[in-house]
């Protein structure tokens, strides 16, 4: 079925009727109420110094879809993908600042002070 040529047949087009006499809206493809719902969060503080990478956190929650870094302390902090990395590369987190991802346990972040230890809180939903 392709499109209707006037608004009002694709908006008269857009809904159904179900078994129960209601009236529904269609859905093209398919919907997981699991993909668009959360079943679990985890909070983890911590400290991260300047001369090693760190992973956000050390053990991800697991089926994680998002995850939250918020820099708690007035110290920069870098953000990277690879612990490999030398020197002091990456996305930066300022003082008091957060970044946001929707990502699964399987990418794993790791971040590094500028200098000092400061402290971080990653949240994490499931």
């Amino acid at each position: 079925m392709g499109l209707c040529k006037t608004i009002e047949d694709r908006e008269y087009d857009k809904f159904t009727v179900n078994g129960a006499d209601e009236t529904c809206v269609r859905v093209c493809g398919e919907l997981s109420v699991d993909s668009v719902s959360n079943t679990a969060g985890k909070i983890t503080v911590f400290t991260i110094d300047s001369s090693t990478w760190s992973a956000l956190p050390a053990t991800a929650l697991t089926g994680r879809k998002a995850v939250a870094i918020q820099n708690q302390s007035a110290i920069e902090i870098k953000i990277q993908y690879d612990n490999g990395v030398g020197g002091y590369v990456g996305m930066s987190v300022p003082a008091g600042g957060e970044r946001f991802y929707n990502i699964t346990e399987n990418i794993i972040i790791y971040a590094k002070a500028a200098s000092g230890t400061p402290s971080l809180a990653v949240e994490e939903l499931s």
